[in-house]
C-alpha cells in the first residue's frame, strides 16, 4: 500500500509512519509537511490512501481534502486530528475514516480495513524475472507477447513508444504489414482485458499509432531504484531477464559502471 501523511508537525508524522510500517511494513508510507507538497505528490503518484490533518499552516484539511477529490477521485482520504467535533463535517465529504490523536493501533488498523476504494496493490518487479503482482500475487497473461509488451513499455518509463517499435521487439526484423500492426492493436487490447480481470483500469494509453504507460498508477522496483531507494533485489545485477534480447541496454546502463 502507498500512503501519504499531511501534517504540520514533523513528530506526528513519524509517529503515524512508525505504525503505518508495523501495520504494512512493505508499503510506501511518505510524509509532508505544506499543503503544498501534498498536492504535487497526489498528482504524481497513485496513492492508496492519504492522512490528512485538520489545523495545517495556512490552510485546513477540509479544504486541502476537497482539491484532493478533484485530483484523485478515488483516494482514499483520511483525516485524523485532535479535534473530534469536526467530524460530521468530514463525513459530509466522503471521507474514507476520521481518526482521532493519539492514533492507537488498533483504530489504524480498523480504519484501513473500511476504506471507501478498494486497494490494487499493483507492483511491478522488473529486476531479476519481469512480474506483475496484484496484492502480493503473479498477474497471469494469456500471452506472452502481451507480457513482453508491457515490460517494454514500463522499461520506457511512460515515454511514447510506435507500434512499429513494438514491431521489431516481438519480431526482431524490419517490416510494417498490415497484419503485424493489427497483431500489436490486439496485444495492446489483452493487455488492457488482462487488467481489466483485476479490477484495474487505464494503465496503457495510445496516441496515433503510439503507446505508454501511466507511471502513477503502480509502483515498480526500477523507479523506486532511479529515485534513489534501496532494492535488494537490483543486488543481484539482474534486469528482465526473460527479454534480454532488448532489456540488455537498460541493463547495462544500470549496472554498467559497477563491473
Amino acid at each position: 500500500m502507498e500512503t501519504i501523511i499531511l501534517d504540520d508537525e514533523q513528530a506526528a508524522i513519524n509517529h503515524l509512519k512508525r505504525m503505518l510500517k508495523r501495520v504494512d511494513p512493505d508499503g510506501t508510507h511518505t510524509g509532508v509537511l505544506t499543503a503544498e507538497e501534498f498536492l504535487k505528490y497526489i498528482k504524481t503518484h497513485n496513492a492508496d490512501a492519504a492522512f490528512v490533518d485538520i489545523n495545517l499552516f495556512n490552510t485546513d484539511g477540509m479544504t486541502i481534502t476537497r482539491q484532493a477529490a478533484e485530483i484523485q477521485p478515488e483516494l482514499n482520504i483520511i483525516i485524523y486530528t485532535g479535534h473530534p467535533e469536526y467530524k460530521a463535517e468530514a463525513l459530509d465529504l466522503f471521507v474514507s475514516g476520521y481518526l482521532v490523536k493519539p492514533v492507537g493501533i488498533d483504530d489504524l488498523k480498523n480504519v484501513l480495513s473500511h476504506l471507501r476504494y478498494p486497494l490494487k496493490n499493483l507492483y511491478v518487479q522488473c529486476f531479476g524475472h519481469f512480474e506483475v503482482f496484484v496484492n502480493s500475487k503473479p498477474m497471469r497473461f494469456d500471452r506472452m507477447d502481451s507480457k513482453e509488451v508491457l515490460a517494454y513499455l514500463i522499461d520506457r518509463r511512460g515515454a511514447e513508444v510506435s507500434d512499429g517499435e513494438l514491431m521489431n521487439i516481438l519480431w526482431k526484423e524490419e517490416g510494417d504489414s498490415d497484419k503485424k500492426k493489427v497483431y500489436i492493436r490486439n496485444i495492446i487490447y489483452d493487455i488492457r482485458c488482462t487488467f481489466a480481470k483485476y479490477g484495474i483500469e487505464n494503465i496503457i494509453n495510445n496516441h496515433h499509432r503510439c503507446y505508454n504507460v501511466d507511471v502513477t498508477r503502480f509502483r515498480c522496483d526500477y523507479y523506486e531504484y532511479l529515485e534513489g531507494k534501496e532494492v535488494r533485489q537490483a543486488m543481484l545485477g539482474e534486469y528482465m531477464e526473460q527479454f534480454s534480447d532488448w532489456s540488455a541496454k537498460t541493463k547495462s546502463a544500470i549496472f554498467g559502471r559497477k563491473r
